[in-house]
């Protein structure tokens, strides 16, 4: 706000000779005139609502004048469109909502549902090419003997080592019944190996397992897809054709998926006339949703095993469970996801994701940034501290960097001994990268570089699905027994 430079006041004399009485009634009269103006001036301006300029039109101006008159000093393509739109919906400060190009509205719809068609493997790039840390049961990949280790070198004569995670995705996926040929890399030797492309669900993974003299139904969700409840209607039937009385279901880094599909679900343990979530939408009360069907499964004991990373429709899942069926949850409290999203596919054919409501548990508790408490906490192994972030100059002996800590925490996970985790590059630590680096065949020089985060990182990915190493699935047992 600018200051308003008033003049010096100039001193004033006082008279001595009384002024006429005219004189005094004129002043008089001028006063009370600029007095009205003034009030009048003053209770017009409290009754008028003075209105901004149209948003809308502020908008256009900004991007006419950008569009006009920037220069892009970046070397980098710049789409004010796209720019615009994404730092709209960045200023809402929903994580939740976000803008999609077509490309990657169907990826991501693709990663929700949980069906695809391709060979069935997860994996993580080492230097060499692709590592697969995950075989999908029942998969081409499986079929052909992939395992968890080894690395895809080549595709179809594609060199992977530089390639990127979209790019080798683009190279394995495919449409059903067509081949791919991949090149392996397993312990130290090289073979090609034909692989035929399916259509694949990776949403569910079910079957009986033993422990002790008691059997259970397992069953894996790794999101809430398009057919996630007919593969999870389909493992009940299994286990209640086989008489079994212990159902649990793992939803550990299950981030959600379809709402649709977690009510499908629950529709499969409630009755018609229970509660299975209570939905709020815009200037709307809270609203009671009740399960569709009596078509229910009830089991003897339930468990659900969650951890931070467990939200969304997990979360509506285990919550539903558990406040009203009894099932007991083991891990971690969940992420804490209470809201739902939508989509509106705009005419350029990208995507419009929007929170549009929040939801609650049958018993009207709302779980969003809180959580669910499980009944047994467990730790597993902690991932926090952990980055994947590329490492672009070769760190060394002396150094002090937060790559350095992750590098540590992850080899003394690994079980490399290593005398510190601060982030200070010690002779120690040199060492324990020494061993993994021979034991992993990579450059044995003690530096850490990118080729070694790489397969840090793969080897983390494989260790954490192994159940020999998962605490919380060791508590299941003994609490199975």
């Amino acid at each position: 706000m600018d200051d308003f430079i008033r003049p010096p006041k100039k001193e004033v004399k006082q008279e001595t000779k009384q002024r006429p009485i005219k004189e005094v009634l004129i002043v008089i009269l001028i006063i009370v005139c600029l007095a009205i103006g003034y009030f009048a001036g003053y209770v017009s301006k409290k009754n008028v609502i003075v209105k901004s300029t149209n948003d809308s039109s502020i908008i256009n101006e900004v991007y006419d004048t950008l569009d006009k008159y920037w220069v892009n000093t970046n070397d980098q393509d710049v789409n004010l469109n796209t720019s615009a739109i994404e730092g709209m919906v960045a200023g809402l400060n929903d994580p939740h909502s976000s803008y999609l190009t077509s490309k990657e509205a169907v990826e991501f719809n693709q990663t929700v549902a949980g069906n695809y068609q391709g060979i069935g493997v997860g994996f993580s790039m080492v230097e060499q090419g692709a590592m697969i840390t995950k075989v999908y049961s029942d998969s081409p990949a499986s079929k052909a003997g992939l395992k968890v280790g080894d690395i895809i070198t080549k595709a179809d004569g594609n060199e992977l080592a530089q390639a990127s995670t979209d790019q080798v995705r683009d190279y394995v996926r495919g449409e059903d019944g067509t081949e791919v040929t991949l090149t392996i890399l397993s312990n130290q030797k090289t073979s090609n190996v034909t692989v035929t492309r399916g259509a694949l669900d990776t949403s569910a993974f079910y079957e009986i397992r033993k422990q002790g003299n008691v059997s259970f139904g397992y069953i894996e969700l790794s999101t809430f897809g398009t057919d996630t409840a007919k593969q999870v209607e389909i493992a009940l039937e299994m286990f209640k054709k086989k008489n079994i009385q212990t159902l649990v279901i793992d939803l550990r880094d299950n981030g959600g998926g379809y709402l649709t599909a977690a009510t499908d679900i629950l529709d499969l343990f409630f009755t018609s006339d229970e509660v299975i979530y209570q939905m709020k939408e815009k200037n709307s009360a809270a609203k009671k949703y009740y399960a569709e069907s009596d078509k229910k499964y009830e089991f003897e004991n339930g468990y659900i095993l969650v951890n931070e990373n467990t939200a969304s429709a997990s979360e509506l899942t285990a919550g539903a469970l558990q406040s009203e069926k009894g099932y007991q949850l083991i891990g971690k409290t969940t992420y804490g996801k209470g809201s739902a999203q939508t989509q509106k596919t705009l005419s350029d054919g990208s995507v419009l994701k929007y929170t549009y409501a929040k939801w609650m548990i049958p018993n009207g508790t709302c779980i969003n940034g809180k959580g669910l408490t499980p009944d047994e906490e467990v730790d597993n192994v902690s991932l926090s501290g952990i980055t994947t972030k590329d490492v672009k100059e070769t760190l060394k002996v002396d150094c002090v960097n937060t790559r350095i800590k992750s590098m540590q925490k992850m080899l003394n996970i690994l079980g490399y001994s290593v005398d510190r985790e601060d982030g200070y590059f010690s002779v120690n630590t040199q060492a324990a990268l020494q061993q993994f680096e021979t034991d992993n065949h990579l450059n044995v020089d003690g530096e850490y570089s990118q080729s070694d985060k790489q397969m840090l990182v793969a080897r983390m990915m494989i260790y954490i699905n192994n159940h020999e190493n998962d605490k919380q699935y060791d508590q299941l047992i003994k609490i199975i027994k």
